[in-house]
């Protein structure tokens, strides 16, 4: 895990949502030091501890430690999004476009405007 991607994603989160490393620590069942050095990049968290402070921000544990851009753990997304996600995975590049040129007409404008609208069916990795 990269410290450093870890301590800038903690810091946003606590700052953007306006939470206290206090508060982090009480509901991760740390100390405030123990933050306060994951914070500053000093100390890489073990997995048990990562794993409390994304129970406690309500974020995954691969979004707290950059492999994915999206907060939202997908245990949380309902059952119906969960196999859409799942069948688009399986798809076919033909496929995956076919299933984009269909989305588009329920897109809002700054949402055909985002990277991935440029590369309908293409692998993100």
């Amino acid at each position: 895990m990269d410290n450093t991607a870890f301590s800038n994603i903690l810091r946003h989160q606590l700052t953007s949502r306006g939470i206290s490393q206090k508060w982090l620590a009480d509901e991760a069942d740390t100390t405030e030091a123990t933050i306060s050095r994951y914070l500053s990049a000093r100390n890489q968290p073990e997995i048990t501890i990562v794993v409390r402070i994304a129970k406690a921000l309500k974020v995954s544990v691969d979004y707290l430690c950059g492999i994915t851009d999206s907060p939202t753990p997908r245990e949380s997304l309902g059952a119906e999004v969960i196999l859409l996600l799942r069948c688009y995975d399986r798809a076919d590049p033909h496929d995956k476009k076919t299933l984009w040129t269909i989305l588009e007409r329920y897109m809002k404008t700054e949402e055909k405007e985002w990277p991935i609208s440029s590369s309908y069916g293409e692998s993100a990795n």
